[in-house]
């Protein structure tokens, strides 16, 4: 007995030095592929986001051969001396909250219409999700014509209705010019939540609704007991989704306003890109992208584990 024990007991380990364990040849293998993706993904991913925050600790031009370390001085410089930077962070908490509200509704209201039967339903679906397909830039061009003082379509409107006391100069004005840029913004961005939305309905069982309907369930108690509920996991993607682009809003108002006037319509966005490209303060731009990326982990980290959750 022993020394078939012990015959055993030097056979499993001359198995697993020299045989083929195929647990750890599937991992080779597995690995051998990811090899590539993960390559691309470090260069392309993880050494900017590293380079990055090790520029934001530096004072430097972008030119000179030299760099001054610092330490965390662009950090301390944009929190107590860069009024700019207050005027953007505050901007973009405000675009941020309308963002997360406003296009949001708008799409899930326009969903739960277009999820009717109805003549015409596809056109409809296409002419409210046209937007959407167009870049943001080209939406700013668009309504930057549609707001111009003299010639644009607004102001014109409104002196056709009779309310010329209305006419403004909606990208000119502090006070409203911001808003003016959220508005393009905003018909531009309605299109996903509505997409989503309609994707989210169409995986509701119609005979829930129909046994809700018959059990004397108004429409709209319908749609707060059955429909909302069981759109919990789509509304948390589109919030996700909607926060993270807000972040990166940067396009519509460098092209509609330029930051301007007088920096009211700054996000920080466009203030990083001012202070890195225009300015060349380097680690003032470069520190602005590590608060943004410390910003959008708030909505990445747990949108990252839903789905992977669900996968």
């Amino acid at each position: 007995m022993s020394l078939g024990g012990a015959d055993t007991a030097a056979a499993t380990p001359a198995a697993g030095r020299g045989g083929s364990n195929p647990l750890r040849t599937e991992w080779r293998i597995g690995a051998l592929f990811l090899a590539p993706a993960l390559l691309l993904y470090v260069t392309i991913i993880i050494y900017p986001l590293i380079y990055s925050s090790w520029l934001s600790l530096f004072e430097w031009d972008g030119i000179s051969p030299t760099r001054r370390f610092v330490g965390l001085d662009n950090y301390a410089t944009l929190w107590s001396q860069n009024r700019v930077f207050w005027i953007a962070l505050k901007n973009s908490a405000l675009w941020t909250a309308v963002a997360l509200v406003v296009p949001t509704s708008i799409g899930l209201g326009l969903a739960l219409l277009l999820n009717r039967s109805f003549a015409g339903r596809g056109f409809y679906r296409g002419l409210f999700y046209f937007p959407a397909i167009l870049s943001l830039s080209l939406c700013g061009l668009i309504w930057t014509w549609i707001y111009h003082p003299t010639l644009g379509f607004l102001n014109q409107f409104l002196g056709w209705v009779g309310l010329e006391s209305l006419h403004r100069a909606w990208l000119s004005e502090p006070s409203i010019a911001l808003f003016a840029v959220m508005v393009a913004a905003g018909w531009h961005n309605t299109g996903l939540p509505m997409l989503l939305y309609l994707a989210g309905l169409q995986t509701i069982p119609r005979e829930v609704l129909e046994a809700a309907e018959v059990d004397g369930a108004t429409a709209f108690q319908r749609f707060r007991h059955v429909t909302w509920p069981m759109l919990k996991d789509t509304t948390f993607v589109v919030l996700a989704i909607t926060f993270i682009n807000s972040l990166k809003v940067y396009d519509v108002v460098y092209v509609m306003t330029f930051g301007g006037p007088a920096n009211q319509t700054q996000v920080l966005g466009t203030w990083m890109y001012f202070l890195t490209y225009n300015f060349n303060r380097i680690g003032l731009g470069t520190a602005i992208a590590v608060v943004l990326f410390g910003l959008t982990l708030i909505f990445a980290i747990p949108y990252t584990r839903k789905l992977g959750q669900e996968s």
